[in-house]
């Protein structure tokens, strides 16, 4: 495998690339029945739809045909390596909405509830932005618990909240994540319906599952249950909000912020 050609790996799950550009990148049949879909390793530049084909040794890669897809395949490949091959997405339906969505150990003594709507610029910041660099100092340490919670703005971010919960357990936060990572793609489409059903379609909920989804009456209302409860129980009023040690901070939080709130909690 070329080093330079093949540096990103990830899940395309729509099969828009040559064959020949999969086997350069050292994936074989055998792998590719194996795990029912598509492993793919490639550049991102390659996939960025503002940049010619480039050489790949002596082999060169095809362009994306749909200048859509490949933007939300590259975004794709830095998501979602870490799911398992051939994972199965929701096999006993979608997501409860009452049930909580948690990054890190149960235990931890700090927990940290989050509401966010998925078209809101100031949440995309906070996952984009901020959220690694806390993850890997207190989420993922034991010392803090993020519990994720939705509060739609509007109904683009309700119809992305569906789609989250749609995708089952295993690919809520990647999805939650490309989300945010692609919401100007998505979120300023002319259909943000068809907009998410395709970036669904990517990562393996189909159309017909997402309409589904969105039909479903009671994971719908949950949802908007779950931000009437932000409102009339922690009086949240705009996103992203926090709830830490039962107290409302409004606003992004970046590092030192959360540091200057978290810190005090766990002498």
């Amino acid at each position: 495998m070329n080093p330079e050609a093949c540096t990103a790996v990830g899940w395309l799950f729509d099969k828009h690339l040559k064959e020949s550009t999969l086997f350069a990148c050292g994936v074989t049949l055998e792998s590719i029945k194996s795990h029912k879909i598509l492993w793919l390793e490639v550049t991102l530049t390659q996939l960025d739809v503002y940049k010619t084909p480039v050489e790949t040794g002596r082999r060169k890669m095809k362009s994306v045909k749909n200048g859509v897809f490949a933007a939300l395949a590259a975004a794709f490949l830095t998501v979602l390596v870490g799911l398992t091959p051939g994972s199965a997405l929701a096999e006993g339906g979608p997501l409860p909405a009452d049930q909580d969505m948690a990054m890190g150990d149960p235990k931890a003594p700090v927990t940290v509830i989050e509401y966010a709507s998925m078209t809101c610029p100031h949440c995309a910041k906070f996952h984009n932005a901020y959220l690694p660099e806390i993850k890997k100092k207190y989420i993922d340490t034991g010392k803090v618990r993020l519990v994720f919670r939705e509060f739609p703005l509007d109904r683009a971010a309700y119809q992305a909240s569906i789609l989250a919960r749609c995708s089952g357990a295993d690919r809520f936060f990647p999805y939650i994540k490309i989300l945010f990572t692609q919401q100007s793609n998505w979120a300023r489409a002319k259909d943000q319906k068809t907009a998410l059903a395709k970036l669904g379609q990517m990562g393996g909920v189909s159309i017909s599952t997402f309409d589904g989804c969105l039909a479903d009456k009671k994971l719908g209302d949950g949802i908007l249950k779950t931000r009437k409860d932000g409102t009339d129980n922690h009086k949240i009023e705009s996103t992203p909000s926090f709830i830490i040690d039962g107290k409302t901070y409004a606003g992004s939080l970046d590092l030192a912020a959360f540091s200057k709130v978290v810190d005090p909690l766990l002498k």
